[in-house]
């Protein structure tokens, strides 16, 4: 029966050893593979790790100082004892040596820019590995029963059969998409357990092979116990992956809902514009402005896009306005320009019903507001004038003033300058006029115009 158990338990070593050679290679085609190197050699180099990954084991467990030589010492005994656990306390960090220097070379040969993504799959295959070849480590010291040796030998290498299994199935083929798209991934997870794990298990399978070489049972249940923990971890990696691809799929979905947004105001914005002949593409510079200065200012990512959201419909009132009053080529009367002075209201009105984003009819109804107070609808002064709708009314003004009118062609640079200057404080915002000029100036070739 023992020698049945004992061939049964070769032949299932070199089937995992093999198994285990090809599992590296497919999870590293899958994940990294652009078919432009050669399949054999990466097969070649998954062998190699994974051999490499079986002598270094065999070499640690070569470090045992037999029992005998411990008791020759009578009471040096307890130091020399100490000694013993010595190869298993570096075990951990040599190993782990010996798979970020293979992870390193694999990953440069397959040119992976983010070597960490390769480094978490040979931490894994490393871990289930140690697991699996720790079970033979001073195979006579475990048991002087070599059946039992050799069922323990056995059982901990199907686990580890299942366990490589179950990482290929539920990590492997969706971590596969995760390395292959640009996402900002927090690799500390995914590499830190199974280091600690390399580590504390190292130290706790010598603490046992040493204390417990004659009682099978402690044996068992660390290797039980720790392909507990592997499986655990496989499957908090599977949970984390799903949820890492959940979130892009939403941030994805978040993007096209933000990309249609804004290419509807856009178009929104293009339709207000085209009942004026003299002012096609305003909206649109107008927030690019707006965006320009608000960058300028120093305001955030987020505020800068709303500002250009709220600049593209800042005139969205106009449609409420007659085509004759807005292309008329003659000086507008008392009544024609009191009609024109409503569009604020209309605008603020219409984007006020969008409760989603309640920000947008900011630009819309205040951004004819003047900084000494005398501007319309509502006669608002300085800072009691909204933010973004100050920055606006800049923009707005500006573009005014460079782009070609029916009574004119646009102004030249040193006038809108001096106009920008002369009414810093009373129809603007000081400190956004100076903003603005800031970007004019930078403008040597006078590009910022129609």
């Amino acid at each position: 029966m023992a020698e049945k158990l004992e061939l049964i338990n070769s032949i299932t070593q070199a089937l995992y050893c093999f198994y285990s050679s090809l599992m590296l290679f497919w999870a590293l085609s899958k994940c990294f593979w652009d078919g432009k190197k050669n399949r054999i050699v990466l097969f070649l180099l998954s062998i190699l790790a994974n051999s490499m990954v079986g002598l270094l084991i065999a070499l640690m467990s070569s470090f045992w100082l037999p029992d005998a030589i411990v008791y020759l010492w009578g009471p040096l005994k307890g130091w020399f004892h100490v000694l013993l656990y010595l190869p298993f306390v570096l075990a951990g960090p040599i190993y782990l040596l010996h798979i970020f220097i293979m992870a390193r070379l694999c990953g440069k040969w397959l040119r992976v820019k983010n070597y960490s993504s390769v480094l978490f799959l040979f931490l894994m295959f490393g871990a289930i590995n140690f697991v699996a070849d720790y079970r033979d480590s001073g195979a006579s010291e475990i048991t002087s029963n070599l059946e039992h040796e050799n069922i323990v030998s056995i059982v901990c290498t199907v686990m580890a059969f299942v366990a490589l299994w179950l990482f290929y199935k539920l990590d492997v083929k969706p971590f596969s998409e995760l390395a292959q798209v640009k996402v900002k991934v927090n690799w500390k997870i995914f590499s830190i357990p199974p280091i600690l794990f390399i580590i504390i298990y190292s130290v706790l399978a010598g603490v046992v092979l040493v204390e417990y070489h004659e009682n099978i049972l402690p044996i068992i249940m660390l290797f039980f116990l720790s392909t507990l923990i592997i499986y655990i971890f496989i499957w908090a990696f599977y949970v984390i992956v799903k949820n890492i691809h959940e979130t892009n799929a939403a941030v994805k979905a978040n993007e096209k809902v933000k990309t249609l947004s804004v290419e509807v105001m856009e178009a929104l914005a293009h339709t207000i514009d085209a009942k004026d002949e003299y002012t096609r593409g305003h909206s649109v510079r107008v927030a690019k402005y707006s965006k320009m200065l608000a960058e300028k200012l120093g305001l955030s990512e987020e505020d800068c896009e709303n500002v250009y959201y709220m600049g593209l419909l800042h005139d969205i009132g106009k449609i409420g306005v007659p085509n004759e009053i807005i292309n008329s080529k003659s000086k507008l009367t008392d009544e024609e320009y009191a009609v024109i002075k409503t569009h604020p209201g209309v605008g603020f009105g219409i984007l006020d019903e969008i409760k989603s984003r309640p920000d947008l009819s900011i630009g819309a109804h205040w951004h004819h507001e003047r900084y000494d107070g005398k501007g319309y609808p509502d006669g608002k002064s300085g800072e009691d004038i909204p933010y973004f709708a100050r920055i606006i009314a800049v923009a707005d003004s500006y573009d005014a003033m460079t782009s070609n009118r029916s009574y004119r062609d646009y102004l030249p640079q040193d006038v809108v300058l001096n106009e920008l200057r002369k009414n810093e404080g009373t129809q603007f915002d000081p400190n956004i006029a100076e903003r603005m000029i800031e970007l004019i100036e930078e403008d040597k070739d006078y590009k910022l115009h129609e």
